[in-house]
């Protein structure tokens, strides 16, 4: 696993947003966490769900974060949809190539 570190050094030399570098390093900070549920990330940088959205597909088409969309039970007791982001493995990438 990456240390924070690794992680900003590249996005620094990218081009994506501010909002987008301060979703990546709020991931890093929780990188240990594994997948992490977007509305306490949102609470985290005082934005709405709905906010970070942009910025997070920018990390995505960056190839910075993945994410992972799961049908669960919500705080209504009725099935939603609940997106998880993490940050991309290196080991994994460097292993496939």
């Amino acid at each position: 696993m990456a240390t924070p570190t690794d992680v900003m050094t590249p996005a620094l030399a990218s081009s994506i947003s501010d909002r987008a570098f301060r979703v990546l390093h709020v991931l890093a900070l929780h990188m240990d966490s594994g997948w992490v549920p977007i509305p306490p990330i949102a609470e985290l940088l005082g934005m709405t769900s709905h906010q970070i959205r942009l910025p997070l597909a920018e990390l995505r088409a960056a190839g910075m974060v993945e994410h992972d969309r799961r049908y669960e039970i919500g705080d209504t007791g009725r099935k939603t949809w609940h997106t998880y982001v993490r940050l991309v493995d290196d080991t994994a990438t460097e292993d496939a190539a």
